[in-house]
């Protein structure tokens, strides 16, 4: 008998990339458009607007280390609706707003309810429903977040430029009520056996071990060098990554020269080029396993990084646009899949959750290190440096890190 090609197992894929898109593809994605116009209509200062994209960070990073034992006790066929009609209130709550203590409130709102539909229960889903092709479903799901912040930073803007901020924010959350509470309520299933079947690559002959819910406990895993080891590695991930990210168009217009259109328009190609690096990632996982992959990683690093000390010219800034979209791929498919690998499935929600901790700090403090190295020395190269040793150091620590996960992948505790 053939086998399906198209099981319910990319539907849950597919119910993934829907949730990020809608999520952090708007959440996170779309708050540029807002910035400038809040400041022209009542004149609040950049940094003070800043801290509003920043509470929805810090909100979801909170949010993210309880998500799992909340959706532990009331499943996730009733906690992530409720999740998604969170998120999907947010944005009418912030077309409301007249100050900015409502926004930061709303905030608060927004950012939890982004934790509950985006990455902590999506990598939980894709590791409960596939025990092969982990990383290729990974990094097709989680692309969604960036195919999401593409298409949807256009409509709102265009709605924004029509019709003003209120509007794109009640179009927003239309956008995301739309999107986010059918596919939770309709397409998310927990657990293979919800639907009488069995994790991706697993047969009748080894049902019983590819469908077992094992994984090493929180506590007894915050006790390992592992634990730390990883901790590690996706700080440093978030670190690099965003530190060179968020001041993207500062270099590229300030210290390299170029205009604000070839700046944004390399950045597009960034945005654009990560949908399919993630994918290529999550394949490079599967195929090649994460020591490969993480060399993979460090090496695009190493060529964006040093193709940016040399971005003055046209060419190679495309280059080094290219190189970093690539390697960009790495901030969304490789924390969840080293914690898949490790961790198992037993408590994968919790740990994510708290190893995600670490990612948010380094995704906070990079830029600002990055920031106050050029305020400080008036180029960005040191840190572009610096950087590309700490992706070397991510090699060391990944690879250690990952060196029980069988052990603690397969443990009762």
């Amino acid at each position: 008998m053939k086998e399906k090609r198209f099981t319910y197992h990319w539907v849950i894929v597919i119910a993934c990339f829907l949730l990020m898109a809608a999520s952090i593809g708007i959440v996170i994605n779309c708050f540029n458009v807002f910035t400038v116009k809040l400041m022209d209509e009542f004149g609040w200062e950049a940094d003070q607007i800043q801290l509003i994209g920043t509470i929805v960070s810090l909100a979801a990073l909170i949010g993210g280390v309880i998500v799992g034992k909340v959706m532990a006790r009331f499943t996730m066929r009733v906690a992530m609706p409720a999740y998604a009609v969170l998120t999907a209130a947010g944005f009418f709550l912030y077309s409301l707003c007249e100050s900015l203590v409502m926004f930061y409130l709303v905030s608060v709102l927004v950012g939890i309810g982004m934790s509950g539909v985006s990455l902590v229960p999506c990598g939980a889903l894709l590791n409960n429903w596939f025990s092969e092709k982990k990383g290729l479903a990974t990094g097709i799901a989680f692309s969604g977040s960036v195919a999401g912040g593409m298409i949807f930073v256009q409509v709102t803007q265009a709605v924004v430029d029509a019709s003003g901020w209120r509007m794109g924010y009640i179009v927003l959350g239309i956008i995301s009520a739309v999107l986010l509470i059918p596919t939770s309520l309709f397409l998310v299933r927990e657990s293979p056996k919800d639907k009488g079947m069995l994790p991706l690559g697993a047969t009748e002959a080894n049902a019983a071990t590819a469908a077992a819910v094992t994984g090493i406990s929180a506590g007894r895993f915050m006790k390992t060098g592992s634990f730390w080891l990883l901790s590690v590695s996706v700080f440093i991930i978030g670190f690099i990554n965003m530190g060179m990210q968020n001041n993207f168009s500062i270099y590229m217009t300030e210290e390299m020269g170029h205009t604000d259109n070839f700046s944004t328009n390399i950045f597009s190609l960034v945005m654009g080029i990560q949908i399919l690096g993630k994918i290529i990632l999550g394949a490079i996982y599967d195929k090649k396993g994460v020591k490969f992959g993480t060399v993979y990683c460090t090496v695009l690093f190493l060529i964006a990084a040093g193709a940016s000390l040399k971005a003055g010219s046209n060419a190679v800034a495309i280059v080094f646009g290219a190189f970093f979209g690539l390697v960009c791929s790495m901030t969304t498919v490789t924390p969840p899949y080293i914690t898949m690998l490790v961790v198992g499935r037993r408590n994968y929600s919790v740990i994510y959750g708290l190893l995600s901790l670490f990612y948010g700090i380094g995704v906070a403090v990079g830029p600002v290190v990055a920031a106050k190295v050029f305020a400080g020395s008036g180029s960005y190269a040191p840190a572009w440096i610096a950087f590309m040793v700490l992706a070397v150091l991510l090699i060391v620590t990944t690879v250690a890190g990952c060196k029980h996960a069988r052990e603690y992948s397969t443990a009762n505790d």
